[in-house]
């Protein structure tokens, strides 16, 4: 009668083996959670300190190129902008610095991309941590 006890208690209930498949693949799942979270907080800090070399650098393109003068003609003498408007389109375009400008737009879509990542991700993990810390 104690033999059949002892059996019993050793014996692996069921369902143990998909319990411990579960785990392993949720355990499996944080460790790609949380490398993510590493590279997307390197893409954070990365576009946070990328961000006012960029701007300063887009700023001296506007004001090396002219397209501020140019674009200040829209307030101050918006008849003639409209007399020569396909002139004048073509001239802010040509004096937009544009290299600058895409720069400037990478780093802030990196840095919003980076910062909805992150979220997701802290988010994952703060479940997870709930999750198995109870």
């Amino acid at each position: 009668m104690q033999n059949k006890n002892y059996k019993k208690l050793l014996e692996p209930s069921d369902g143990l083996f998909d319990q411990i498949m579960s785990r392993i693949h949720e355990e499996q799942k944080m460790i790609m959670v949380k490398r993510r979270f590493a590279i997307f907080f390197v893409g954070l800090i990365g576009s946070m300190a990328a961000f006012a070399p960029a701007f300063k650098m887009m700023q001296s393109g506007f004001n090396e190129s002219g397209f501020i003068n140019f674009f200040s003609l829209l307030f101050t003498d918006i008849g003639m902008v409209m007399t020569y408007w396909r002139s004048f389109a073509m001239t802010l375009l040509g004096t937009l610095p544009l290299m600058s400008v895409a720069t400037f737009l990478v780093i802030i879509f990196v840095f919003l991309e980076s910062l909805k990542f992150l979220t997701q991700d802290m988010r994952t993990i703060f479940k997870h941590a709930q999750v198995f810390n109870h």
